[in-house]
């Protein structure tokens, strides 16, 4: 995904962090609501920004595709997609409805069951072997990537390296369900191409050190956070206690998997701090491996 997709919420968020002027009140709700929307939604990729408000109103639209397997080929050619738009009138109410689609995709089905242990961890991984098996190893694949235990940066990294995979990861700093019984909140997702702050704590983005990066810059977007971001952070699901918390532990219980094969995602089956790994889309691979 393009980095400059979101120069909107790196020019706004950085500049107008404590700002009450009309017209920076205008910027900041596009550059929250722009990071919200992809938060709230790690099953699409996003290629398309803009905001056509007029002087009393805001109208934010995002543009992107599901997530899918890649053949190796069309990877930079969009196909049928979504507008999500997002809304505040000149009274300050925000609607964000058709941003927030929560368990419509076979990835949201597999983040809703991130933490559960009806199963031991061995049990789940035979059954994901099984169904990885049943797969021809060298078809491209999304899956998501439970961790038995969540991780902190420092031991991404380690697994980065250990895996050799890494590059515009998605990690799941929560799963979907905390909050009250009588209102969940939604899963918090992040990527280092959300990042509102490229040279955030001075940290490199190269491969093996992007699981810091990832959360250095998360921490960095959920700092600049205030109290009139909050409605519309509301219609997605989320909150800045809830964003926060997730920020202050830290860690990592899952991450989404982008173009790797099925046989490396079987590789991870072995490795004692997967729990289990959940394919959400499978393509062939066109192009032929060295």
């Amino acid at each position: 995904m393009s980095v400059s997709l979101f120069m909107v919420g790196t020019v706004a968020l950085s500049m107008i962090a404590d700002s009450r002027e009309p017209e920076h009140a205008k910027e900041r709700f596009a550059a929250v609501m722009d990071t919200a929307v992809q938060i709230a939604n790690p099953d699409y990729r996003f290629h398309g920004f803009s905001n056509d408000g007029d002087g009393a109103s805001d109208r934010l639209r995002l543009t992107g595709e599901p997530l899918a397997a890649s053949d190796g080929i069309a990877e930079d050619i969009h196909g049928d997609g979504v507008t999500y738009e997002v809304t505040r009138d000149s009274s300050g109410k925000v609607d964000a409805g058709s941003a927030l689609s929560i368990g419509d995709s076979a990835l949201d089905q597999s983040l809703m069951t991130i933490g559960e242990r009806d199963q031991s961890q061995d049990a789940a991984r035979r059954q994901a072997r099984k169904r990885l098996d049943a797969l021809p190893a060298a078809m491209n694949a999304v899956a998501l990537v439970e961790f038995e235990r969540p991780l902190t940066a420092s031991q991404l990294v380690d697994f980065t390296r250990r895996h050799g995979h890494c590059g515009m990861t998605t990690y799941i700093y929560r799963p979907f369900g905390h909050g009250n019984g009588l209102n969940p909140e939604n899963a918090i997702s992040w990527h280092v191409g959300m990042n509102p702050f490229p040279d955030t704590a001075g940290l490199s983005h190269e491969c093996e050190k992007e699981p810091e990066a990832a959360l250095a810059s998360y921490r960095s977007w959920v700092a600049a956070l205030r109290p009139q971001d909050d409605a519309g952070l509301r219609q997605l699901a989320l909150t800045r206690a809830g964003l926060a918390d997730a920020a202050g532990k830290g860690v990592a219980h899952a991450f989404v998997a982008e173009s790797w094969i099925l046989a490396d995602l079987r590789a991870l089956l072995d490795d004692p701090q997967v729990r289990t790994v959940r394919v959400t889309d499978v393509a062939f691979n066109l192009v032929s491996r060295s």
